[in-house]
């Protein structure tokens, strides 16, 4: 039995919207008592289920002195301060296969609505007209797919590009050579991928490494035909030098799915582009990874408790660097 846990019943949090069939699977536990979140009951709780939108801090983990356990039901760990995890003992989990099949389809969603500019020929035959020719693009047999980040939904990104017949590149200075043979990806460095990319996709974690990856100084290498793609974290990109970078032609497309700052603010200069697609970080917003998080989640508790098992843990090592949110800033 993991370190502070006794054989008594658990109280078990559920802190966001979570599957209630795997809440059932934990409530039918006899070990468990199961609640939904209320700010009163951190005082007793010895595991909180949380997603995305609920911030692990200092201030939350002083009043939770019972507290053993986090999962987090997201392939993202950004909201959890690592180091106030790490100095109270408590254990953190996450979810990183849940969400892969969704992440990968929602980038290829984005790239080939971007590639054909779908958004804008939609707008346009609404407004009643017919012009083909604007919107003339680019076959993606063939053209060069740049991918940051070959861990699990780069890697399926990396598949699905072998379909459409393009050639893949990638920089992940800690995959190794195996990844990149699965992948059927060329590892090459992070220059030559923003100069030889005609697709350049991000796929990694939101750590002091990644922060403002790409800022002024990259798209002096990119191609003015660059399509870029976010769907990993906001904070990956700095938002003002890409409005810049678009507004000046100096790429010719780029497709977000996630921001710095969520909800994306009515000030935001991406807001006045018009070569680009704006969505609500959808990327794992589908029935499947949900159930498939939310099931994932009650199987790491069950296993935590009942048989001191860990699995996915966070921080992780040597991964695109170790700060959590309350680090960087």
């Amino acid at each position: 039995m993991a370190k502070g846990i006794s054989s008594m019943k658990k109280n078990i949090l559920i802190c966001e919207r979570f599957a209630l069939e795997a809440q059932v699977l934990l409530k039918n536990n006899k070990n468990f008592n199961v609640e939904t979140y209320s700010a009163e009951k951190l005082a007793t709780a010895h595991a909180l289920i949380i997603r995305s939108k609920f911030k692990i801090d200092e201030e939350l983990l002083k009043k939770s002195p019972e507290l053993k356990l986090i999962v987090t039901c997201t392939s993202g760990f950004d909201h959890i301060d690592l180091k106030a995890t790490q100095k109270n003992n408590i254990c953190v989990m996450f979810t990183p296969e849940a969400n892969v099949t969704s992440a990968a389809e929602m980038t290829w969603t984005l790239l080939m609505a971007a590639n054909r500019q779908v958004a804008a020929a939609y707008k346009d035959v609404k407004a009643g007209n017919w012009n083909r020719d604007q919107f003339l693009s680019n076959e993606l047999a063939h053209k060069t797919l740049g991918i940051v980040g070959l861990g699990r939904i780069g890697s399926k990104v990396a598949q699905i590009a072998g379909a459409f017949g393009m050639n893949v590149i990638a920089f992940d200075p800690y995959c190794d050579a195996s990844n990149f043979e699965k992948a059927n990806a060329r590892r090459v460095s992070y220059e030559e991928i923003l100069k030889g990319s005609d697709f350049l996709s991000y796929h990694v974690p939101a750590t002091f490494e990644t922060k403002n990856m790409l800022s002024r100084s990259q798209y002096e290498y990119t191609s003015p035909e660059l399509i870029l793609i976010n769907t990993s974290r906001g904070s990956v990109i700095n938002e003002d030098d890409l409005a810049e970078a678009l507004q000046e032609k100096k790429i010719r497309f780029a497709a977000l799915d996630v921001f710095a700052k969520e909800p994306l603010t009515r000030e935001s200069r991406l807001l006045k582009c018009t070569n680009i697609i704006l969505t609500p970080h959808l990327g794992a917003f589908t029935e499947e990874a949900f159930l498939k998080a939310s099931f994932e989640a009650s199987l790491r508790v069950t296993e935590f408790f009942e048989n001191n098992k860990t699995q996915n843990t966070l921080p992780l090592i040597n991964d695109w660097g170790t700060l959590s949110f309350a680090e960087r800033s």
